[in-house]
């Protein structure tokens, strides 16, 4: 008998490259996965979950540690026996304190790249001085619609969107990257395309972006009091 070749979608997984300190200090967390590999917190995206929630959820059922939600530093792609996965992995800074424990270890940036098994979880790792800034805020501007955008707001802790007009959005979005609390509007396309202009023009915006959103989209804007370091275009 002859075993055909095996067709499948890629298993989809979200996980987060867990880090606390800033600066010199900065640490990142590593745990062994039961294969006894070393690698980041990830977890299997469930039906109905938006990516951005399964990372904050693997991530917290795999370290105890509740997180702060940042930028997506990049994916992988291999092959777990003989099917195919791909993980997507964002930052997320470590909110709270948590037992120490035998399977996770919290090492400088430069002593995890040596501890990871994967080189490819070596390549998300350099992303994370790029991207990820101690104390940045994150916005999200929401097109109306009709769709539900629960799971991606608890993703980032936002209890709910606001309606906001240009002005009234734009004050939300300064105090969101202020204080380095999360904040997120729903708006129509044209306010949510002028609101982004503006915030990219007022806070040194990266190269220009298409903020173009389809129905059921979002934009997320990661950022400093003086800068907007990462700009992700998300579907709910």
């Amino acid at each position: 008998m002859e075993l055909g070749p095996s067709f499948s979608a890629p298993v989809m997984a979200a996980g987060a490259v867990l880090w606390r300190g800033a600066g010199e200090a900065r640490e990142v967390a590593v745990i062994r996965a039961a294969a006894g590999e070393w690698c980041f917190p990830k977890g299997r995206i469930r039906p109905g979950e938006h990516m951005t929630a399964a990372a904050v959820r693997a991530v917290s059922e795999s370290t105890g540690h509740a997180v702060r939600l940042g930028p997506w530093l990049g994916s992988t792609s291999y092959s777990r026996e003989g099917w195919p996965e791909r993980a997507d992995y964002f930052a997320a800074e470590a909110d709270s304190g948590a037992p120490d424990r035998d399977d996770l270890l919290w090492l400088a940036p430069c002593r995890a790249a040596d501890a990871l098994s994967r080189p490819d979880d070596v390549r998300i790792l350099y992303g994370l001085e790029h991207r990820a800034a101690s104390g940045a805020g994150c916005f999200l501007l929401v097109r109306d619609g009709s769709y539900s955008t629960r799971s991606i707001l608890s993703a980032y802790g936002i209890a709910e969107e606001r309606g906001a007009d240009r002005e009234w959005g734009l004050r939300i979005a300064g105090e969101s990257f202020e204080t380095g609390r999360p904040a997120a509007i729903r708006a129509d396309l044209e306010i949510v395309q002028e609101l982004f202009g503006e915030l990219c023009r007022r806070r040194l915006g990266p190269v220009p972006v298409e903020a173009t959103v389809p129905d059921g989209g979002l934009l997320v804007l990661h950022g400093t009091r003086d800068r907007i370091v990462v700009v992700e275009r998300h579907l709910a």
